[in-house]
């Protein structure tokens, strides 16, 4: 009996068992929790060659962009990580403290665009580390004008986002599904979104 390795089946096959594996790369390289950043870059690296077509081994080039991409996804964790802490205790702080004055409304408003500023751009540099060489404060800064510019887009990475948490919080089978393939898949996803914005620019780099 002849077996055709280019069935679509055979080749369903062999994707789920690549997303399985990739999926279970990312995580062990989230375990130290400080490499999440580099994690994620090196998902998106792989995820984004998928969509384009640009098919290849896995392993290999996981590994090497997690490392080719660690200092500056690390930079852009941390960064990230110390404004959306000192964020989310102002905004606490101030809405606590807060009274009837003009100044203490001002600067809950002023929180509040900031941190409407930092999700949108955290939907984006990562990928976008992952696609393109900059400092890690051009990065976040075009990150931040690709999320304003492209709203579609960034609206529906958005809601997936949302729907993911909002799924990991208050359903405990979606666990299940997250470390087996979950965050492979959702990257995949948004994979096909990243590619879409970033082709809009690429002809300028």
């Amino acid at each position: 009996m002849k077996i055709n390795l280019d069935s679509p089946i055979l080749s369903f096959l062999s994707t789920v068992a690549d997303f399985m594996i990739l999926n279970i790369m990312f995580i062990i390289c989230c375990a130290p929790i400080i490499t999440i950043g580099p994690a994620f870059s090196a998902l998106y690296t792989i995820m984004m060659r998928e969509v384009r077509h640009e098919n290849g081994y896995i392993f290999k080039p996981f590994l090497k962009a997690f490392k080719n991409n660690f200092k500056q996804s690390f930079l852009l964790s941390v960064l990230y990580l110390l404004v959306g802490g000192s964020l989310l205790y102002g905004i606490r702080f101030w809405w606590k403290e807060s009274s009837s004055s003009t100044f203490d409304h001002v600067i809950l408003i002023v929180a509040g665009i900031v941190g409407i500023c930092y999700i949108l751009s955290l939907l984006y540099v990562f990928a976008l580390n992952a696609r393109f060489e900059n400092t890690v404060l051009k990065t976040v800064k075009n990150a931040l004008i690709l999320a304003v510019f492209n709203l579609k887009e960034t609206l529906l990475l958005l809601l997936i986002t949302a729907v993911v948490i909002t799924l990991m919080i208050f359903t405990k089978g979606i666990w299940i599904f997250m470390m087996v393939a979950g965050f492979a898949v959702c990257a995949y996803v948004k994979s096909f979104l990243f590619v879409r914005v970033f082709k809009r620019y690429e002809g300028d780099t």
